[in-house]
């Protein structure tokens, strides 16, 4: 668990706890302390995933990495929204969507539309969930061993499931092919959260305009203020959500288990935990602690860093955020697209998206609510619009079951496109200073 490079970054976290007490300044804590949470979200879901396997049971398996999948990234919301950054919070939310969705989902077709590449078994798991690939550097006689029961699978020859197992070549005119079934399931529960968010967007709009219009400024205050009833309406729409999202669950892993099961996990043996249950509990509670302690200092120095660094807070929350919770996911995907594994990559890339929007958002709105906090569902206009447009195009990608790398290439344009929007966006917190 340690021994993958990431784990290198891990200096940062000290670094970044004594940049707070000896005031190195502001930017210094805010990149330290960012550097330092890569590495934590790798191990956090590393224990989630022996955790998991040592339970023995599909259903609570499901459960608890639909809970402990994005736990930074409920950590860290949980933090902003104590600092009553409730911008920021959407923004992070909105760019954790989207990163996978265009850039994730994006390179994987890429990558995997260019390039083949062949692992054995041993190593499949471990890159399904972001573990260590340092398998991949084991000593010859390591990798002989590994090999030799797949030698069948390379033409019965040992030496060249070795050789396949550590290299990629450049391939053309490929086209890959996954479950259509499991793609619109999740791009179907993706329009559910569109939906969701632009019709309370537009309501909150339609209200102000009309008070505008009416000149009646009397009911601005009081509990009936437009505010006020966006805010009940989105705690009502949150329950529903998180509801859907529940049903999502049950369809994935009691009704339609067989038939949401990707092709490539037929033949996938089952492997005994690396880690007792104890120890996997043992490790989440101490790096969840860690990690809520760093995004602490990271939101706290958040302000003064967007106004001495002249970078936009949305251009933080939507792109440089979501960097920290899914950096190994984003890995990992590319890595089954190059292994001709398109469905692992979309389960990937696609199904955390859907944790986001159907799980983690409307659960800020609740925690909000229990903070105290005027989180809702009003995104605003042009985040609705980003990420509605943006799950179309995924939609339209997906439609037919099969992806090109040329498509991974307009995914990834689409992503600079929306780096470069909120790059120039005006920042409020920049203007208000």
């Amino acid at each position: 668990m340690l021994m993958h490079p990431l784990c290198v970054l891990l200096v940062c976290f000290p670094l970044g706890i004594a940049s707070n007490e000896l005031q190195w300044g502001a930017p210094t804590t805010f990149w330290l302390n960012f550097l330092g949470l890569i590495p934590l979200a790798k191990i956090l879901g590393d224990a989630t995933e022996e955790l998991a396997a040592g339970l023995h049971n599909d259903m609570l398996a499901g459960l608890l990495n639909a809970t402990f999948g994005n736990a930074v990234e409920v950590v860290m919301m949980v933090q902003t929204l104590r600092a009553g950054l409730i911008d920021v919070v959407k923004a992070t939310l909105l760019g954790s969507v989207l990163s996978n969705l265009l850039l994730v989902l994006g390179c994987s077709f890429f990558f995997g539309g260019v390039m083949s590449g062949i692992s054995t078994k041993a190593n499949e798991r471990e890159m399904a969930f972001g573990r260590s690939n340092s398998n991949l550097f084991a000593d010859s006689k390591t990798l002989e061993e590994n090999t030799r029961s797949n030698g069948a699978s390379a033409g019965g020859d040992p030496q060249r499931a070795s050789a396949t197992m550590s290299e990629m070549e450049f391939v053309g005119e490929k086209v890959q092919r996954f479950s259509v079934m499991t793609a619109m399931v999740n791009t179907s529960l993706l329009l559910l959260s569109c939906l969701s968010l632009s019709l309370v967007t537009v309501f909150y709009s339609e209200t102000m305009s009309r008070l505008e219009d009416s000149e009646d400024e009397d009911h601005t205050d009081d509990e009936h203020s437009p505010q006020e009833i966006v805010l009940s309406i989105s705690r009502m729409v949150s329950i529903t959500m998180m509801l859907s999202y529940v049903a999502y669950i049950f369809f994935q892993l009691v009704t339609h288990r067989v038939a949401m099961q990707d092709d490539a996990d037929d033949d996938e043996e089952e492997e005994a935990p690396a880690m007792s249950v104890n120890m996997a509990l043992m490790i989440m509670t101490g790096v969840t602690v860690m990690v809520g302690y760093s995004s602490e200092l990271l939101v706290e120095t958040l302000e003064e860093v967007v106004i001495s660094a002249h970078i936009s807070s949305h251009f933080i929350g939507i792109i440089l955020l979501p960097i920290v919770g899914n950096a190994c996911e984003h890995a990992s995907a590319i890595r089954f697209a190059i292994q001709d594994k398109p469905g692992l990559s979309i389960g990937i890339a696609v199904g955390s998206s859907t944790q986001i929007s159907l799980f983690v958002v409307p659960f800020s709105v609740l925690m909000g609510w229990w903070l105290d906090q005027p989180m809702d569902l009003n995104f605003g206009s042009l985040n609705t619009t980003v990420m509605s447009i943006s799950v179309v195009v995924v939609l339209s990608i997906v439609v037919d079951g099969s992806a090109t790398w040329l498509q991974g290439y307009l995914l990834v344009s689409a992503y600079y496109v929306v780096a470069v929007l909120y790059w120039h966006l005006p920042d409020k917190m920049a203007l208000e200073s």
